[in-house]
């Protein structure tokens, strides 16, 4: 892993509406008013390569069509299931959007309560309702391991720089890794790779704002 940037500026944590002191692009978390810059989260502000974001601290998902998530099923209807993205609501997975045959009614004999797959949002309407497909890309079915759940802000935090972070996870545990962008994060392997992968994606979450995080994950590992 890379060494964090030593050009990042302290993080500071800020409300929103507080106005931010900056001649930085806005990002993320941030809003225009009167020409002045603003938070819009209660969160921590970071000032570096020309823009200025403020990651929440907490907060549920925010769906976005294309976005990859993993997602857990919570209730199975005859020709749906809804499923758990850690959003304000349940999302959709329709049969059609599944890939797989299924008679109507036999929903859960494909998928039942608990079982998790990775996916990717096809549809967000103006309402805010969303469903999700299996039929882009790699998504699937996820068999064995166990899933993290983490805030969706610190996702960028466990992937680190370039890949950095979750790449040396990966590497250090022999596990495989796969990342949502809603926070919910499948770890499978060894039963005690996977518990250490997990210490370190739990401490990354914890500790996401503290200095000298990557140091830190790097002596975990080595254990």
């Amino acid at each position: 892993m890379s060494e964090e940037s030593s050009s990042e500026s302290a993080r500071k944590l800020v409300l929103p509406g507080d106005l931010m002191e900056t001649k930085s692009k806005p990002g993320r978390g941030i809003f225009r008013k009167d020409g002045r810059v603003h938070a819009s989260v209660v969160g921590h502000s970071i000032d570096k390569s020309g823009y200025i974001n403020v990651n929440g601290i907490k907060g549920r998902y925010n769906p976005k069509t294309g976005d990859k998530v993993i997602a857990v099923c919570a209730e199975t209807g005859p020709s749906v299931w809804r499923m758990d993205i850690g959003a304000s609501f349940n999302s959709t997975l329709h049969h059609s959007e599944s890939g797989w045959k299924v008679p109507f009614g036999d929903t859960a004999r494909f998928l039942a309560i608990g079982d998790a797959v990775w996916a990717e949002i096809f549809m967000v309407d103006a309402a805010g309702s969303h469903q999700i497909s299996l039929k882009k890309d790699d998504c699937r079915k996820l068999y064995s391991g166990t899933i993290v759940r983490i805030n969706p802000t610190n996702v960028s935090r466990v992937i680190g720089k370039q890949g950095s972070m979750i790449t040396a996870i990966r590497e250090k545990t022999q596990t495989r890794i796969q990342i949502g962008q809603n926070g919910y994060i499948w770890i499978d392997g060894k039963g005690d790779d996977i518990s250490r992968a997990q210490e370190a994606v739990e401490m990354i979450n914890k500790e996401s704002t503290s200095k000298g995080l990557t140091k830190k994950i790097e002596k975990l590992l080595e254990k």
